[in-house]
């Protein structure tokens, strides 16, 4: 039987959602909420459904349900190409209006970093229009740390828009560590035991 609350992997089909979630942070009168994302224009339900897929073929994108309607998602992916930075990820969430302010972006980020964990990552990322109070307080009370502000980093809404970056250090970072693993390859019941953990976690949250 499906649970009224639980902690998943995204799926292609759960695109028109988590789209509807999205695109007020790239269109929307107010530009506090618009400016959270630098795109212009929302991605065509096809291109996001894209996203999801490629996205999750290597990193968690997981969500929050309930009842079938998703409450919010997180995932990352590459802080950069090259096979050097392998080991570090920049991490992203977004959540309804129902979802914020209530604890679910605690409950999903801490599962994505247990995956992450078993996969091999070490350092996390987190790039945040500067102005975003509430995210950036999330996230240093998540034991980021803020490390720098880029100025001007881009212009939206008739404004030129500083971003700053928060970083966390997953696990200690070995001297010759193993490339990382896919989550995909990982052992399923473990990742199973950090998807029903956390979904617990959720039946305690006023969703």
């Amino acid at each position: 039987m499906k649970e009224a609350i639980c902690v998943r992997a995204a799926m292609p089909q759960d695109a028109e959602q988590l789209l509807e979630i999205y695109t007020p942070f790239v269109i929307s009168e107010d530009c506090s909420v618009s400016n959270v994302s630098f795109e212009l224009t929302a991605p065509s339900l096809a291109e996001f459904r894209q996203r999801i897929v490629d996205i999750s073929s290597k990193y968690p994108y997981l969500v929050g349900e309930k009842d079938g309607q998703i409450l919010g998602y997180v995932y990352c992916h590459p802080y950069r190409e090259r096979l050097a930075y392998q080991w570090s990820v920049e991490v992203t969430i977004y959540l309804a209006p129902a979802g914020q302010g209530k604890g679910l972006g605690r409950v999903l980020y801490e599962v994505m970093e247990e995956i992450l964990r078993l996969q091999g990552i070490t350092m996390l990322y987190s790039c945040i229009t500067l102005g975003n109070e509430h995210s950036i307080k999330m996230h240093e009370a998540l034991g980021y740390r803020l490390i720098g502000t880029f100025s001007k980093s881009g212009c939206k809404n008739g404004q030129w828009l500083d971003t700053v970056w928060l970083e966390k250090q997953l696990q200690p970072c070995p001297k010759q560590p193993d490339n990382i693993k896919s989550w995909r390859e990982l052992d399923p019941d473990a990742v199973a035991a950090v998807l029903t953990e956390a979904t617990a976690k959720l039946q305690c949250l006023k969703l």
